[in-house]
């Protein structure tokens, strides 16, 4: 069974932090970051092509990922199981009856937000990830945790931070596209 590392974290909410309360939580702890060419070691390792090789098709499955997301598609990553992860693109943009009122040079004589005015420019883009449901409960249930001492230099400045690296308590992250099947 494999072994997790994770530590407790005290968080203690600054004046500016209204409505936040005194609390502990855990962080997972990650030792070290695997990279194309780690993989592609591994996977020669197991009898499979050469490193060199198996690097370039790593590299290369990473910028045809990327191409396919910056046009708009959803790129799943499978194994035996079920889906590893989805990667897809993520848009997020508001615009409010308060921000609306606020800025009568943009919007003169206007008290409610509409459609119209949530234009283009307000929309920030990014990329979200989610792992497969299948492939998220077979991790969970095939380790062991691991409490470790607390180390400042590993965590995050606020709880929130590490909440919005994405992610549930069924393993996946925010999706804009709740009814896919991830697994």
């Amino acid at each position: 069974m494999a072994q997790n590392k994770y530590q407790v974290i005290e968080f203690t909410p600054t004046a500016n932090q209204v409505g936040m309360s005194h609390s502990f939580y855990v962080q997972a702890v990650i030792d070290n970051v695997i990279t194309n060419k780690e993989l592609a070691k591994k996977i020669e390792a197991r009898g499979i092509s050469r490193a060199a090789e198996i690097k370039s098709v790593l590299e290369e499955a990473a910028n045809i990922i990327l191409e396919e997301v910056a046009e708009n598609n959803r790129v799943q990553l499978e194994a035996a199981d079920g889906v590893l992860v989805s990667i897809f693109p993520t848009a997020t943009g508001s615009i409010s009856d308060q921000y609306v009122q606020q800025h009568q040079d943009k919007y003169p004589g206007k008290q409610a937000a509409e459609e119209s005015m949530l234009t283009a420019d307000m929309v920030k883009w990014s990329l979200g990830a989610r792992i497969g449901t299948n492939l998220a409960k077979q991790f969970s249930m095939n380790k062991k945790a691991q409490k470790v001492a607390y180390s400042a230099a590993q965590t995050p400045a606020d709880p929130q931070e590490e909440q919005n690296q994405g992610g549930d308590d069924n393993g996946g992250g925010n999706d804009l596209n709740p009814g896919e099947n991830d697994g």
